[in-house]
């Protein structure tokens, strides 16, 4: 179970890594065109990453002022994110290069 939050530990030393996966999947966009489909899986995936930067930024500063930070919410969110990835990647993989 620990492996699977791993990536998220990164995410709540360093925030602002939450939106390197925003970025990737950005480019992915601005270079690629595809189907309809893909090309919302990757809206899905750039918006759902930059929301979660955000908010773990907000969660980095709010867990300073606080004594013990518990992170249930990592319960629902890395779940999520994992789908909303595959989903966008599924994205990224299957759409053409326009050229």
């Amino acid at each position: 179970m620990e492996l699977l939050f791993a990536p998220f530990m990164l995410f709540g030393l360093a925030p602002g890594l939450g939106l390197v996966p925003a970025l990737l999947f950005g480019g992915c966009l601005l270079r690629r065109s595809g189907s309809r489909r893909r090309r919302i899986a990757m809206w899905l995936a750039l918006v759902s990453w930059t929301v979660y930067g955000c908010y773990e930024t907000w969660v980095y500063f709010w867990a300073r002022t606080v004594v013990a930070p518990i992170r249930v919410d990592l319960l629902l969110i890395a779940p999520l994110l994992y789908v909303v990835t595959a989903v966008g990647i599924w994205g990224c993989l299957g759409a053409r290069s326009s050229k």
